[in-house]
């Protein structure tokens, strides 16, 4: 495996408080990484700054090797990062077909200023494959506030994948959802992973060890372990900081 993403030193500061405290981290290409911790460990404050959704206080953000930590998050979309919140931000009064087409139109007309319009049938092609891959090839004409709230997330993953992710963050992808949604959930972002690296949030213990190859564990800021699920769940700072053992 090749190393996709790299930060270095990354901080972030809030009124005096540091939520995230000088990290270094690394993903490979290919891997499903799970980050856990608890509650203000830092977790999401780390994938926003990945992301571009805010701006690190110092240190950097390297992705293929390339420095990224000025770019905002709409460049770091185009280069290949995604990001999914843990709400969902789908566009409720919308089809699920036109939640899709506006991100693969985004993505499919960047750098494209030559062309005025993008032929239909292109664009209708772009968003079933991607409503396709994510088990809602049927939900097109539906309007996308009257899907059940686990349909809704899948949506939203629809909605990511039609941005053409090489690396997808999914923050608390399975909050909220039912033990069977949870499950087709999981065995979606193990599809996924074949063909992208897979970053995720997770305070689900049995998705994390079941689905992660490697496990971040962050608390008060910084990276207390990585490893292995297993190695993870054996280690004594997790289980007395998390697990509570």
């Amino acid at each position: 495996m090749t190393r996709l993403l790299e930060t270095t030193g990354l901080s972030k500061t809030f009124d005096g408080l540091e939520a995230v405290r000088r990290v270094d981290f690394r993903l490979e290409t290919g891997e499903i990484r799970a980050i856990i911790g608890p509650n203000g460990a830092g977790k999401t404050t780390l994938v926003s700054m990945i992301s571009g959704r805010i701006s690190p206080t110092s240190g950097r953000v390297l992705f293929k090797g390339k420095d990224v930590t000025g770019l905002r998050a709409w460049d770091r979309v185009a280069l290949g990062i995604v990001y999914t919140f843990q709400v969902t931000s789908i566009f409720k009064n919308l089809t699920v077909f036109e939640n899709v087409a506006l991100a693969a139109q985004r993505r499919l007309m960047t750098g494209a200023l030559s062309r005025l319009t993008l032929p239909q049938r292109t664009l209708a092609e772009h968003v079933q494959a991607a409503l396709a891959q994510v088990g809602l090839p049927d939900a097109g004409d539906r309007h996308a506030g009257s899907l059940p709230y686990g349909h809704q997330k899948l949506l939203e993953v629809a909605m990511a994948l039609a941005l053409k992710p090489e690396l997808l963050i999914l923050d608390e992808p399975t909050q909220g959802l039912a033990p069977e949604e949870i499950a087709a959930l999981s065995r979606l972002i193990r599809a996924l992973s074949r063909g992208v690296t897979m970053l995720l949030i997770e305070h689900n213990m049995a998705v994390v060890l079941e689905l992660a190859t490697k496990v971040t564990v962050m608390d008060k800021g910084d990276i207390l372990a990585e490893g292995t699920p297993s190695e993870v769940e054996a280690h004594p700072d997790v289980q007395k900081v998390y697990l509570g053992l």
